[in-house]
């Protein structure tokens, strides 16, 4: 039985963004850690922070790959580096397959916060949990895999994956006890327990290409930082991206689309509420 899901609207996209209060400060806004990116890949730290910041995180925390910092400090110099107080972590986007992906995640899984997995790190999760002693995820965990992916952690074909994308994603979210967002032309979002989900707003084509999942992986982040549950983060995050790409057509990379991302959320705002 295939999950019940809600085509998230422009207008409920908005009604859903986390909205800072009079009283809000750094901390109540969301704190992201980011352990993003490696020596081979360093641009995946920059594009996942850029979703962060951009979308809304009160606080960011870079851990990664040493190799990113100077960029990062050119392109979002408001970060900090190192350990310390986080409320979500983003791992996995630009990860070395030959790296120490197993024992990255199971520093952050350590901690005991929602995390969104990305990429690589989604299959270091089995090894990662036998690592810290658990037996799964903790509560709160996001996984963003597009078809192929989600293909390898089901052990199917794509083409499986393609013809029943939301029973595929109900299918992996049971198994892992993890929402999951499957990336594509129509994004899903399904609950851990596979029984409800989101459908995120559609955007134009431009946004499939390199670098894109990892900054919806950071706009994910912030939103799990501040509260918002899994799957709604997922379709959240990714709706964000589809309305900023439809209101700035044509074929801009996706670090020029998130630093578009503050102007899309206001003119949700004045959509909904006016000015």
């Amino acid at each position: 039985m295939l999950p019940t899901t809600l085509q998230l609207t422009v207008d409920g996209v908005w009604a859903s963004w986390p909205q800072p209060g009079r009283d809000a400060d750094k901390y109540s806004r969301g704190v992201v850690g980011i352990d993003t990116g490696s020596e081979r890949y360093p641009g995946a730290a920059v594009l996942s922070t850029l979703g962060a910041l951009r979308a809304g995180a009160g606080f960011v925390r870079y851990c990664g790959t040493q190799r990113a910092n100077d960029a990062l400090l050119v392109r979002c110099p408001s970060i900090t580096f190192g350990p310390g107080r986080v409320s979500a972590w983003v791992c996995g986007c630009g990860w070395d397959d030959d790296g120490p992906g197993v024992a990255r995640l199971a520093a952050r899984l350590g901690d005991g916060v929602p995390c969104v997995i990305d990429a690589g790190a989604m299959f270091c999760i089995e090894g990662a949990l036998q690592a810290v002693g658990h037996s799964r995820l903790p509560q709160g965990c996001l996984l963003t895999p597009h078809a192929g992916e989600l293909a390898r952690l089901l052990g199917v074909e794509r083409a499986d994956i393609t013809s029943q994308p939301l029973a595929s994603a109900a299918q992996a979210a049971c198994q892992l006890g993890a929402a999951v967002l499957l990336k594509g032309a129509c994004q899903y979002c399904v609950g851990p327990d596979g029984q409800s989900g989101y459908i995120a707003v559609p955007g134009p084509a431009w946004t499939a290409q390199a670098g894109s999942g990892d900054v919806l992986a950071g706009v994910a982040g912030a939103l799990l930082a501040a509260g918002i549950e899994a799957s709604l983060a997922g379709a959240l995050a990714a709706s964000l991206q589809a309305v900023t790409a439809t209101e700035h057509p044509g074929p801009f990379a996706p670090d020029q689309l998130a630093d578009m991302f503050p102007a899309s959320v206001n003119n949700l705002q004045l959509r909904v509420d006016g000015p």
